[in-house]
């Protein structure tokens, strides 16, 4: 394996939006210092893009959604290890460790992680989880990290096949909310740039009813402008999709495309007229658009780890997995100090934000 430091017009494409050289330039743009690579593995390349992070005094190199690169479950550690040995002579002295926000499967989902009412009992403690990934590396330095960055657990849905065969292999309920959606009136469509500020008040307002974290307006606004403006043919595709009723707004989301994937990023939506199912019209129509982006699949980007009724997103999880795809269980964050103190101090920071 070789890694060599790439400007971001020239990182090897792929179907990851988060390793991509867009992504990289993006979030230079909005502060966060960015690099990127091309890895050499195996006589194909691979994207790898890191952003340098803050936390507290400390500061960190992360790799959002990556490493992109194949990986056999017995080879996740020595693969994480040889990737943060080949990148620090291109980080700062004072970084403290460079942090992995896999997508590599978890090893923990055999019949034994499983109750018997079908519920994934989650991955086991850390001190386990460590000496599993750490098997087969050099120096057994990797730490799982106190926090996942993105959630570990997704739903991938399948594009491939007819419409009616995507319709198909969603739940029945689900189905049945698609088509109410479609029965309703309801005008669903892709809008331009000028609707941000309507989706916007969406948005802002669902993350302040339900105490989620929110950017500004200011970083929507820029991520589509810079979409638009990105000087790449490898740029991906972003979409507004607006859900309304007789002029009023009832729901909205960004998605986007990478390659094969598709990516369902931010959304919003009021608690008016919810009996015409806007949301549930908005997936159809990002999976339609994302069909004719030629993409095989579509990310939901997070859901709670299983379907417990006493989780707080319980609900998110059944919208979600009625929509006809598979859960995917990744292995989420992992650190490699490169200085023990200064790893000392964020895992301290991390910990202190996470009391």
């Amino acid at each position: 394996m070789t890694l060599s430091r790439v400007a971001p017009s020239e990182t090897p494409d792929s179907d990851n939006f988060f390793q991509s050289g867009f992504w990289a330039a993006f979030k230079e743009s909005t502060g966060s210092p960015s690099m990127c690579f091309s890895i050499e593995l195996n006589g194909k390349t691979y994207p790898f893009v890191v952003l340098l992070r803050q936390m507290g005094v400390a500061r960190y190199a992360y790799v959002p959604r990556g490493p992109a690169i194949p990986s056999e479950p017995g080879d996740h550690g020595p693969t994480l290890e040889t990737l943060a040995v080949l990148l620090r002579p291109h980080l700062p002295s004072e970084v403290a460790c460079v942090r992995f926000d896999t997508e590599f499967a978890s090893p923990f989902t055999d019949s034994s992680y499983w109750t018997s009412t079908g519920q994934w009992k989650g991955a086991p403690r850390a001190e386990v989880r460590e000496l599993r990934m750490n098997y087969g590396t050099a120096s057994r330095n990797l730490r799982k990290s106190p926090i996942d960055h993105f959630c570990s657990d997704t739903v991938f849905v399948s594009l491939l096949g007819s419409e009616d065969e995507v319709l198909g292999r969603m739940r029945q309920t689900t189905r049945n909310g698609v088509r109410r959606a479609l029965k309703s009136g309801l005008d669903i469509r892709a809008r331009s740039a000028d609707w941000l500020p309507t989706w916007y008040e969406l948005y802002a307002a669902t993350a302040d009813r339900k105490g989620f974290y929110r950017e500004e307006f200011s970083y929507f606004d820029r991520l589509l402008r810079f979409a638009e403006e990105y000087p790449s043919a490898a740029r991906p595709k972003l979409w507004i999709l607006a859900a309304e009723k007789d002029g009023v707004p009832l729901a909205g989301s960004i998605v986007a495309s990478q390659g094969r994937r598709g990516y369902y990023l931010f959304a919003g939506s009021s608690l008016e007229m919810r009996e015409c199912m806007p949301n549930y019209g908005l997936q159809w129509e990002a999976m339609r658009l994302l069909r004719a982006a030629s993409c095989d699949y579509y990310d939901l980007m997070g859901v709670p780890p299983n379907g417990d009724p006493a989780h707080a997103m319980y609900g998110l999880y059944t919208f979600k997995t009625g929509l006809g795809g598979k859960i995917a269980h990744f292995c989420g964050c992992w650190d490699y100090p490169y200085e023990a103190s200064a790893y000392g101090s964020l895992r301290n920071a991390e910990n202190l934000r996470l009391a």
